[in-house]
């Protein structure tokens, strides 16, 4: 596992499985084709345990490097607006509370749920 879930976990978050999908993509080039560097933005959305928990770094290689990105989680009051519940540097946690169906989103990108809290 890469070192931010590690993190997470130190954070009281024990046992969270996190799914880091590919979002984004970027390419850079400084110099020659030999100094060329890949960088990707992960990010990930996920119930844990009754925590909303979210997740932004960007991975780039050479070298292997791991960089946290700010990351804000937001829940939809109605169909128009969303209220900030968490933030954080490459990682966020929103304990739930109540049983009704909420949705939350990771702020600036694409990554939405839809969950029951309890």
């Amino acid at each position: 596992m890469s070192t931010h879930i590690t993190k997470l976990t130190r954070a009281g978050l024990a046992g969270a499985v996190l799914t880091t999908g590919l979002s984004a993509a970027l390419v850079t080039s400084t110099g020659s084709p030999a100094e060329a560097r890949a960088c990707h933005v992960m990010t990930s959305l996920e119930l844990h345990e009754g925590a909303v928990i979210g997740e932004r770094f960007r991975y780039c290689f050479p070298p292997d490097s791991e960089h946290p990105l700010p990351v804000v989680i937001e829940r939809r009051v109605n169909s128009t607006t969303w209220v900030v519940v968490a933030t954080g540097t490459g990682g966020a946690a929103y304990k739930c509370t109540g049983t009704a169906t909420r949705t939350y989103r990771l702020k600036g990108t694409n990554h939405q749920i839809t969950v029951p809290c309890t």
